[in-house]
């Protein structure tokens, strides 16, 4: 399944849902599943229990764990299995909206997230940029990684305004696990349970701001961090459906193709950032562990940086197209 968070206008104002992604729409994952306990188990009261399991967000229904996915998937099988017109008239409200009706907001609001450095070509074409001549022994010996802001995250479709500091604007070619399991001391054989979907992820960066940055040893700080800087979406693909070892990403701008790689390009698989991460440490579902940018997976390794106007397509195999425009 993939899915989603997305905001729907009715007579009596906006409301933010969560819903399953299909090629031209989204179902409705708490008023499918309420008509499915409302015509299969005869429940009276059938909304009220479709929203306690689900959950009215995508964190909450990912804190509802086996039991908001099974139900996710009956719903899904369950609507799948009927004709059109047998949706049109229910008395659990609208089902399927066309995407052309509805907004893709992000897919969720994170509880943390976690971006790694993870590609050697990645790492080796970005030397300057940290500071560094060469690449450093301790690259090979576990993952590093940082916290980024999770309090200003931004959807597929959202604008990214122009920082009023640095110059040199940049996007990352990137996906996320997202954490379905509360867990800690993670062994990497099992880490694949823990693992509840993937997305995508954009971390917009600010170079020139962030040499800056780095040069005090504290890692990157405003040069990652300012509104909508941090993007996910378009969709969590559930991670029974995606294997991601070795999938297609790709970064157009304008429709150029700037970046093309495949997450083989990923040093440490996410079972061993998993592993690292939750040494002593308690991972939560909600949170969100980063890729890494891929090999040749931003401007900076290209020598290419972002303009106003422009469009910024990442596209993973699997997931989705994660679609944003720089504004000024």
């Amino acid at each position: 399944m993939k899915l989603v968070t997305y905001v729907v206008k009715t007579a009596i104002g906006s409301f933010q849902r969560i819903g399953i992604l299909r090629n031209t729409d989204v179902i409705d994952l708490v008023h499918s599943y309420a008509l499915f306990l409302h015509e299969e188990k005869e429940s009276a009261r059938a909304h009220e229990k479709a929203k306690a399991i689900l959950g009215e967000n995508m964190l909450s229904f990912i804190q509802g764990g086996v039991f908001s996915l099974e139900a996710a998937r009956t719903a899904h099988s369950f609507i799948e299995s009927k004709a059109i017109d047998q949706l049109a008239h229910n008395e659990m409200g609208r089902i399927i909206f066309p995407l052309d009706e509805i907004t893709l907001k992000a897919p969720l609001q994170p509880v943390s997230i976690r971006d790694t450095l993870n590609s050697e070509v990645h790492f080796k074409n970005s030397l300057k940029e940290v500071g560094l001549t060469e690449l450093p022994a301790f690259f090979y010996e576990r993952p590093y990684y940082y916290r980024t802001s999770h309090t200003a995250i931004a959807g597929t479709g959202d604008n990214v305004p122009w920082p009023s500091f640095g110059d040199k604007l940049d996007f990352e070619l990137e996906f996320a696990a997202v954490i379905g399991k509360k867990g800690i001391n993670i062994p990497a054989e099992k880490a694949h349970e823990y693992v509840m979907g993937y997305t995508i992820f954009n971390d917009i960066s600010i170079r020139d701001y962030q040499r800056k940055d780095m040069s005090t040893s504290m890692g990157p700080s405003k040069s990652k961090n300012f509104t909508n800087g941090n993007i996910l979406g378009p969709c969590i693909t559930t991670s029974d459906e995606l294997d991601p070892t070795n999938i297609s990403l790709k970064a157009r701008v304008n429709g150029e193709t700037w970046s093309d790689a495949r997450s083989s390009d990923m040093y440490y698989s996410f079972a061993k950032l998993i592993e690292f991460i939750s040494k002593e440490e308690t991972l939560y579902p909600g949170e969100v562990i980063c890729s890494g940018t891929m090999a040749f997976g931003c401007g900076l390794e290209l020598n290419r940086f972002l303009k106003p106007n422009d469009v910024i397509e990442l596209e993973v195999e699997g997931i989705g197209i994660l679609k944003n425009k720089i504004i000024s």
